[in-house]
């Protein structure tokens, strides 16, 4: 299980504090339009940043994953020459 970081606390944050802010804009409370649209473009914000994120840790795994890939065909490759000689 995977630790929740400082990211993922500030989206949940952010998610409760959209969702209260609409709750109070539609029971005539004093949540305003500049308010909500705040909050509403720093959550997708910070989760845009942490799927680009996720996707540049993929990326750089999946590099590695086919080097080592790579080392152990020139390996294979290597042991065959010698076995033919």
């Amino acid at each position: 299980m995977d630790k929740i970081n400082l990211i993922d606390i500030a989206i949940i944050a952010l998610f409760f504090l959209a969702v209260y802010f609409v709750l109070t804009r539609i029971f005539g409370h004093s949540a305003t339009d500049l308010s909500i649209t705040i909050t509403l473009f720093t959550l997708l914000g910070s989760m845009l940043y942490k799927l680009n994120r996720e996707v540049g840790e993929f990326k750089i795994k999946t590099i590695s994953s086919f080097d080592k890939l790579r080392l152990d065909i020139n390996g294979v490759k290597e042991a065959i020459s010698k076995l033919r000689r």
